[in-house]
């Protein structure tokens, strides 16, 4: 894992309520990884495509272009803050039920991994 901050100041780094000692708290790591289609441009003139490639970095800071490939967001949160970014997440994936406002998002499928742990309240 990578830095977690002591456990004597660690806050919810969403709502800066405190976290302390022995109390629930969620530690969620988010990676943002560049990907690319794996199709190959048609390369008549290489040199000039690695010439455009090199003017569109030319200039640019060494951690905003590594920003663009990588990147590794850590964070603390309280239970009430995850369930927050828990819905900001669902509402990235799918529209939600568009026929009924209490249903809230359905599941879709997809390529990658969600994954999701029952509830308190449907654990008996």
């Amino acid at each position: 894992m990578t830095d977690i901050p002591h456990i004597s100041k660690r806050d919810c780094d969403c709502c800066g309520k405190p976290l302390p000692d022995g109390e629930l708290f969620y530690h969620c790591r988010t990676e943002l990884i560049a990907a690319k289609d794996e199709t190959i441009p048609e390369l008549k003139h290489p040199d000039k495509l690695i010439a455009m490639a090199l003017s569109e970095i030319a200039g640019k800071d060494e951690n905003e272009l590594l920003d663009d490939i990588y990147q590794e967001i850590i964070l603390q949160l309280c239970p009430n803050c995850r369930l927050i970014l828990l819905k900001h997440i669902h509402s990235m994936l799918n529209k939600g039920c568009k026929n009924c406002p209490k249903c809230g998002p359905q599941p879709v499928r997809k390529k990658g991994k969600l994954l999701k742990f029952p509830s308190s309240d449907n654990v008996k």
